[in-house]
């Protein structure tokens, strides 16, 4: 056994017992002693920095060593992590309650490279559907698909919740500044309550207006009550039937295509994944069309040249150095080891406002289960509470209690080292020093995380305020630059440590059983406060009853009141 990992007895020595036995070590040592001057701290550094094409990984400031990645490591391979991962690829039913694949990466596989046994009939049909969505998204570009009144389409409204909105709306909004030749302006909704929905319908011009339906069962309610108003709106303001708009003004996206057939969609305006897709991880598909359109496929290829780089870095690179496997062993490390039940997303870069929003789906809704494979209760964390903000303005909201509270918090700090903007001198000028206060604010925030009050420089400890707890583990994300390729890669890293982290705590990442009863339950309580027949009866307690008697009197007061006026 290497020396290096005999730190408990042979006899009983497990790769995860001895990880514990390293934390209860660790615990003793600080940040500050591990980011020390000296050329043993420096190396330790160096060799905690890994990077991939655009994207460099500083876990440097992680209260770990060498020591435990290798421990890390071990236990990946002790959970079988490459048989799993090969698995995965190769289409294994890995969604074990549905009984499906998941290959979201046959959406990203490009066509001229073969696919992983396994894999080639899913790739194939995500490739045939692509030429299908290049073909949609060119007659937007070229103004050749007329609405029902015979207007060429100009602003496209994606209509989807979940993961048919975060992943799209995400992209849109971080590759919003791209050189692009679309002149198609796109909108994102997804709130069941219609107030993104309102202030479209009072700006944008309905006879120019197509309606992006996303929705992989065609049967979310948000997604469903929103296409309902739309479709009212277009209908009443061009004075046609409702028919006839799903018929020009309609592009549905789906994974069961008959529902949308039967739904008056017509067949060439229908785009297709399939069930082994989940929703979450759906943005490589035709779920991403609207990125398509605001941004071009030239782009939209790019975003999936970058995911499927990550996928074959993932498939393909040893453990120890494989970028996706890093993230989510140290990950694991923070929650389940050193006890750290949050974790903070802090992109340094207003155009990844929605980084946090779409992670906090991607991590929480796979893994956030304390049931594993085998029916049983898990017995310790899990995926731990995600949560974030821009990173300047969360400097100004809630840094002060992550600085000096008492809570103990990982966090992942992601930074862009340069940006392209096309203005003249001296904006850009002014711009790239922006950028450069940015970068310094993001490196100085993730240094006072780790080292608190040793990060204060000698000079200035007589002046400054003490009490900065600092030991907080934190990973440094640098992006060179936030292109298609670049969101691409970032992304995937994040699905593929998802999937690791399942490995790991032995769980489904693939499905969500918890969010289903809400659900159903709301079906019946929204079936109260319309006044329609009860499908079936909720379980009764007096605090909804109560909520519900308030919401029916004020109501009957509004009523009242109009029918006096």
């Amino acid at each position: 056994m290497n020396s290096s990992l005999s730190i408990v007895n042979e006899r009983t020595y497990t790769p995860f017992n001895a990880l514990h036995q390293h934390a209860d070590q660790l615990q003793a040592q600080s940040l500050s002693d591990l980011l020390g001057n000296s050329e043993s701290a420096q190396q330790r550094a160096n060799s905690l920095a890994f990077s991939f094409g655009t994207l460099h990984l500083d876990f440097s400031k992680q209260r770990l060593t060498q020591q435990t990645l290798q421990l890390l490591v071990a236990w990946a391979q002790s959970c079988g992590l490459e048989a799993r991962r090969s698995a995965l690829f190769a289409g294994a039913k890995v969604n074990h309650s549905e009984r499906r694949a998941a290959l979201h990466m046959a959406a990203r596989w490009p066509q001229a490279t073969p696919a992983p046994e396994g894999m080639e009939a899913a790739a194939a049909f995500c490739q045939q559907q692509r030429v299908k969505m290049a073909e949609l998204v060119t007659r937007v570009h070229q103004q050749a698909w007329f609405g029902a009144t015979g207007q060429a389409i100009t602003d496209i409204v994606h209509i989807g919740v979940g993961g048919s909105d975060l992943g799209p709306k995400l992209v849109s909004e971080a590759l919003a500044d791209c050189p692009s030749q679309a002149q198609v302006g796109v909108h994102y909704v997804s709130t069941m309550d219609g107030s993104q929905l309102l202030p479209l319908m009072e700006t944008l011009n309905p006879a120019t207006t197509l309606l992006v339906l996303a929705s992989k069962s065609f049967t979310t309610a948000d997604t469903q009550f929103n296409l309902r108003t739309a479709l009212a709106w277009l209908s009443d303001a061009l004075e046609v039937d409702e028919a006839t708009v799903r018929r020009y003004q309609l592009l549905g996206v789906s994974s069961k295509p008959e529902k949308m057939t039967e739904f008056g969609i017509p067949e060439a305006h229908q785009l297709a994944f399939k069930e082994w897709i989940g929703g979450r991880f759906s943005l490589w598909s035709p779920i991403g069309v609207s990125v398509a359109m605001q941004l071009g496929v030239a782009q939209f290829d790019a975003l999936l040249e970058g995911a499927h780089a990550m996928d074959r870095h993932f498939l393909e690179t040893p453990l120890a150095q494989n970028l996706p496997v890093l993230q989510a062993l140290v990950g694991a490390w923070n929650s389940q080891f050193l006890n750290i039940p949050t974790h903070a997303v802090l992109p340094y870069d207003g155009r990844l406002k929605s980084l946090a929003a779409y992670l906090q789906q991607l991590e929480m809704e796979s893994n956030g289960k304390s049931v594993g494979l085998d029916g049983r209760s898990v017995n310790h964390a899990t995926c731990p509470i995600l949560w974030g903000d821009v990173g300047p303005n969360a400097q100004h909201a809630f840094y002060q209690l992550l600085h000096q509270g008492s809570h103990t918090v990982s966090a992942d700090f992601v930074a862009v080292a340069q940006r392209r903007a096309e203005v003249a001198s001296p904006v850009a000028e002014a711009l790239e020093a922006q950028n450069s206060l940015t970068l310094a604010n993001c490196l100085a925030q993730a240094q006072l995380f780790a080292l608190g009050d040793d990060a204060i420089p000698p000079a200035l400890r007589g002046y400054m305020a003490q009490g900065y707890r600092g030991n907080q583990p934190n990973s440094v994300i640098l992006v060179r630059e936030l292109d298609a390729w670049s969101i691409g890669a970032l992304l995937a890293l994040y699905e593929h440590k998802v999937f690791v982290q399942s490995v790991l705590w032995n769980l489904n990442p693939f499905d969500q059983p918890g969010v289903e009863l809400g659900k159903q339950l709301a079906t019946s309580l929204y079936q109260t406060l319309a006044g329609l027949p009860i499908e079936h009866q909720n379980v009764e307690d007096p605090s909804t009853a109560q909520l519900l008697r308030k919401v029916s009197e004020w109501r009957k007061q509004r009523n009242e009141k109009g029918s006096v006026e």
